[in-house]
């Protein structure tokens, strides 16, 4: 269960009640709606910490199984409650974790890739560029929300930090993604809205990182889609 998300449509459905009741019922309704929202924010919190005990109660090789588990239906980093108990702890096997993005070789290794990362920079420079372009741009190209990478011109999360440091190694295959004009969505609702406001593409996403591994620190995706596109034909000439 996505716990942030659920305690996040409790948090809404309980101003919901409170603003929506107060304007059609009377006081004693409104109470009632509002404790009862209440409540289940309560429990929506306990859900959330008892889970958090549980995970932190395994042990690593069980954590890493559910790490896997998670990668593979695409969890972000700050989603995945393996992820978030593993990053720290320093007592993690490099080795295992670089078998497991070994064994896999595609956009499931996401997370045991991007944790060897957070944990070990030396281990992480060991594995083949071939092997990270492979499995985050695979990632990148299967994603269907895209808050694991960040949201171009307002902030960039760890997975399009470490496509961007594989330098050129990347750039054939985010080429081949400024074909797709599929949307990439995002939830929250401050990026939702300037998703809204872009309409953003997977092939967006490849055009900034590009440019960002071109060396353009200063690179602002342009508002209008048309632009992007001029930006895109010249590349792909």
């Amino acid at each position: 269960m996505n716990t942030l998300r659920t305690a996040f449509c409790a948090c809404a459905a309980f101003c919901f009640l409170s603003a929506g009741c107060s304007q059609r019922q009377g006081g004693s309704d409104t109470a009632q709606a509002q404790q009862a929202a209440a409540a289940n924010l309560d429990t929506v919190r306990r859900i959330v910490a008892q889970t958090a005990q549980t995970y932190h109660a395994m042990d690593n090789p069980t954590l890493l199984k559910r790490l896997a588990e998670q990668s593979a239906k695409q969890k972000e980093p700050f989603n995945s409650l393996a992820y978030r108990e593993l990053q720290g702890r320093k007592d993690v096997s490099s080795e295992s974790l670089a078998s497991m993005i070994k064994e896999k070789g595609d956009a499931d290794a996401l997370l045991p890739l991007l944790l060897l990362r957070r944990l070990d920079a030396n281990a992480y420079k060991d594995l083949p560029v071939e092997l990270k372009v492979a499995i985050l741009t695979g990632a990148l190209r299967t994603s269907k929300t895209f808050n694991t990478w960040g949201l171009p011109n307002f902030y960039v999360e760890e997975a399009s930090d470490a496509l961007i440091d594989c330098g050129r190694s990347a750039y054939p295959a985010l080429r081949q993604m400024l074909s797709d004009t599929r949307p990439a969505p995002v939830f929250g609702s401050k990026m939702h809205m300037e998703f809204l406001r872009y309409k953003y593409r997977v092939c967006d996403y490849a055009l900034f990182l590009i440019e960002r591994i071109r060396g353009r620190a200063e690179f602002r995706m342009p508002l209008a889609v048309a632009e992007r596109d001029s930006l895109i034909q010249d590349i792909l000439k």
